[in-house]
């Protein structure tokens, strides 16, 4: 795929993820324990820990759709890595401010600093799956 459709490919996904993270950020306290305390019953798993585990998934995927829109730009070096950390981490906060207007919500910043964990994680398995794919083309 040319490098420029994959980049619009990248940035629209990223943009549709960020819809999906800003409609859970602006469910009521009421509607996010009900989903996260169904979803806990289901898996089995205490309900803190599907409530982070959402927060590090939810930025792991968006970290991931990052990457892959900085990947298909031109540049090389930290930058490549550091701008879609960046640009979730900035995401990140934003989110929490959002939860503010949000009944029965409140903002943390140990939230943002998970968000910001699950992005890391997500840049680096993307990162690794390109460079793997990258070293693959290359042995073809």
């Amino acid at each position: 795929m040319p490098r420029n459709r994959r980049r619009y490919l990248f940035l629209g996904l990223s943009l549709i993820w960020m819809a999906v993270i800003f409609y859970f950020s602006g469910q009521t306290g009421g509607q996010s324990g009900a989903l996260s305390s169904s979803v806990s019953g289901f898996l089995r798993l205490p309900e803190r820990l599907v409530r982070k585990g959402a927060h590090a998934a939810e930025y792991a995927v968006l970290g991931a759709l990052y990457m892959g829109v900085s990947d298909s730009c031109s540049g090389t070096g930290w930058w490549k890595y550091a701008a879609p950390f960046l640009a979730a981490a900035v995401y990140a906060a934003s989110d929490e401010l959002h939860q503010m207007f949000s009944a029965g919500r409140t903002p943390a910043f140990g939230d943002v600093a998970l968000d910001c964990a699950g992005a890391a994680f997500g840049i680096l398995a993307a990162a690794a799956l390109l460079a793997w794919k990258r070293k693959r083309k290359e042995n073809i």
